[in-house]
């Protein structure tokens, strides 16, 4: 049987949630990867992308508090605690445009002075100063949460943030669609229902957005396969996805830091089910910064075609004990993918070819 669905999935044949379970749980590991593989390959050839990008995290200040997230603080007073005006945030991506970004990441933690205008005034700064840079912004959980401030519909939050200048929506707060294990994990965060139909409503303005599994903690194989199930659906519904992304989860400084998060194994099994599961997403992509280097270069004969970018000075991972870099150089991150056997690629937001001579930073 496991033989079987492998072969119809590396042909591009769509599988049904119990067999990619059957397949998470059962298929050899290699077996799985080249049959991923295949479907990569057939996708993007031998290319794997990338993105030169930087990470803005306004505060990390947050009423919501995540039993899974180590980033966040709950009040002004913890001595752990910042919160960046606008024109600090600009300056910041003034510094950080001499990079060569070409696409800020712009996330943080949810309270009350971070709300709808203050990230429309953001992003109108932002594109004033940089408008050749992509704003990739608040997570559907942020959407949602500076609507309610404001006292507006969530499609209207986003229609005023696009009109500021908000290009694309990661794929953040996902986390897993499982009630059981939200209840654990993320009993203060927004059902699973809310951040789809906010993803459901970006597509319907015509914004492209990412999605995300944050899995290794308590979820079980059939949990992580029916989040992808109703990502997939959305999508045959809608084609809005770009890109779908596993995150490992990371226990250090954590409530669940007993835990030993995800094995080799897990993080490879996951992926490559996400890959041949996933048979209407362009792309599965890699955070490296969560993966780690080492097995970020192997994964990409497991499914992944595309890498996070080089996310100069990332934070939300790294306050964890994760031991990866704050970012990378555009030629470590090549080096990644010529490790992993493919050719590296550097892309745009919405997965454009980039021309370096094009590029005219202000």
């Amino acid at each position: 049987m496991v033989d079987s669905i492998l072969s119809r999935a590396a042909d591009g044949e769509r599988i049904t949630a119990e067999e990619a379970v059957t397949l998470y749980r059962d298929a050899p590991l290699e077996d799985l990867g080249k049959a991923a593989d295949t479907v990569a390959r057939r996708r993007h050839g031998d290319v794997v992308t990338y993105n030169v990008n930087a990470h803005l995290n306004p505060t990390n200040i947050c009423v919501v508090g995540c039993g899974f997230c180590a980033f966040a603080v709950w009040t002004d007073k913890d001595e752990r605690a910042y919160a960046y005006s606008v024109d600090q945030l600009v300056d910041r991506a003034r510094q950080v445009a001499d990079l060569g970004i070409t696409e800020l990441h712009i996330v943080g933690g949810m309270t009350r002075e971070y709300n709808l205008e203050y990230y429309e005034e953001l992003f109108r700064e932002l594109k004033s100063s940089l408008p050749h840079v992509s704003l990739t912004a608040l997570t559907a959980v942020e959407i949602d949460f500076v609507a309610r401030l404001s006292k507006v519909s969530s499609k209207e939050a986003l229609e005023r943030t696009m009109a500021a200048g908000h290009d694309t929506m990661p794929g953040g707060g996902a986390e897993v669609f499982s009630k059981r294990v939200r209840k654990i994990i993320a009993d203060r965060k927004v059902p699973a229902e809310t951040w789809l139909a906010v993803h459901r409503e970006a597509h319907s303005l015509g914004m492209r957005t990412n999605a995300t599994l944050l899995f290794g903690h308590f979820e079980t194989p059939e949990e992580q396969v029916d989040h992808m199930r109703q990502l997939r659906e959305l999508q045959d519904d809608t084609q809005g996805f770009q890109a779908f992304i596993p995150l490992p989860f990371l226990p250090g400084n954590t409530e669940f830091a007993y835990l030993p998060g995800p094995s080799r194994e897990e993080k490879l099994r996951t992926i490559a089910v996400g890959r041949l599961f996933l048979d209407n997403f362009s792309h599965i992509k890699g955070h490296w910064v969560m993966l780690g280097e080492e097995i970020t270069s192997e994964a990409l004969s497991y499914g992944l075609n595309d890498l996070s970018g080089t996310l100069t000075e990332e934070r939300i991972a790294h306050a964890t004990t994760v031991e990866t870099p704050l970012g990378l150089t555009q030629d470590r991150i090549r080096q990644l993918v010529v490790n992993g056997g493919k050719t590296p690629g550097e892309r745009n937001t919405l997965y454009g070819t980039i021309d370096r001579e094009q590029l005219t930073p202000a």
